[in-house]
């Protein structure tokens, strides 16, 4: 396959796809292990699998290299935003959401992430997008369900928080990538990811001696596909494609796999609520994308 814009929606595709068995898995996960272990667990695996990865991929912008002393404020900030915080605040909204809910809540994460580049890199938004902005938000409100008026669930608080940090991530990122390649700052940020969340190595280390076999290769299957493998699938689409938009608009396919993988492995479909709110989001996601086109 020589053309790079299907070597690049290939990558895309199956990045998505890894990052859609999160959203079902973390949920099983969660019945063995605390949200602050888990998240260690996914964080040191990853981090394992760098170690390897990156001395092999040689030298220069891709190979093992320490970064500069000065920019390492900058790592520690991507590694609590884009792993640390993020996993903290994911698993716990996986607690009491349920898959589909979750990953489309995140789903929200290309919107925050311009209104947040508008702040720090002075991106201006056409109007379309400000409404995007605000639909998504009515679409927030709207899938949880209804009954509760406009008052969030506390699952739905802790991953819209989780969506805020990994749009902070690709602010962080944006900075870093003028002297790194998006490979060494996702390995570095696994590796300050795991640093800050060692506070939970004791109970770690309790959880797994209490954990079942497959809960243990649940967390080894969580720490290496939607982790390390979703970020080099991603790395590399981006890399290769001959425009951004042809990797970045799989992101919304998410949600629907997502829903796919859930019905597959639990056998239950979300609430009418969920389908509701779910389509004002993706229908808020298209309307900003669209509107990138035009302006």
């Amino acid at each position: 396959m020589n053309n790079p814009a299907l070597v690049c929606q290939a990558y895309a595709f199956a990045t998505v796809v890894l990052w859609s068995t999160a959203y079902v898995y973390t949920k099983v996960a969660l019945a063995f292990f605390t949200p602050g272990p888990l998240g260690l667990v996914r964080c040191a695996v990853a981090s394992l699998a760098f170690l390897v990865i990156l001395p092999v991929m040689g030298k220069g912008r891709g190979g093992l290299c320490m970064p500069a002393a000065r920019h390492l404020p900058l790592v520690a900030a991507s590694g609590l935003s884009g792993f640390t915080l993020y996993l903290l605040a994911f698993n716990e909204g996986s607690i009491s959401l349920n898959p589909t809910t979750n990953c489309i809540v995140i789903s929200t994460a290309p919107i925050l992430t311009a209104a947040l580049a508008r702040m720090f890199f002075g991106e201006r938004l056409p109007v379309l997008r400000w409404l995007a902005l605000a639909l998504a938000f009515c679409g927030v409100v709207l899938m949880n369900g209804g009954g509760q008026g406009f008052m969030l669930a506390p699952g739905m608080g802790w991953v819209l928080v989780a969506a805020a940090l990994i749009s902070l991530y690709s602010i962080v990122q944006r900075t870093l990538s003028r002297q790194y390649s998006s490979v060494q700052i996702a390995a570095w940020s696994f590796f300050a990811g795991t640093l800050f969340l060692l506070y939970c190595l004791p109970q770690t280390v309790a959880e797994m001696r209490a954990a079942p076999p497959h809960a243990l290769w649940l967390a080894l299957f969580l720490g290496i596909f939607p982790s390390a493998a979703a970020y080099l699938c991603w790395t590399r689409a981006l890399a290769v494609a001959p425009r951004t938009s042809l990797v970045t608009n799989y992101m919304f396919l998410t949600p629907f796999l997502s829903m796919l993988l859930d019905f597959a492995v639990r056998g239950g479909l979300p609430e009418a609520s969920t389908f509701a709110g779910g389509a004002v989001i993706m229908g808020a996601l298209l309307l900003f994308s669209l509107a990138g086109k035009r302006g």
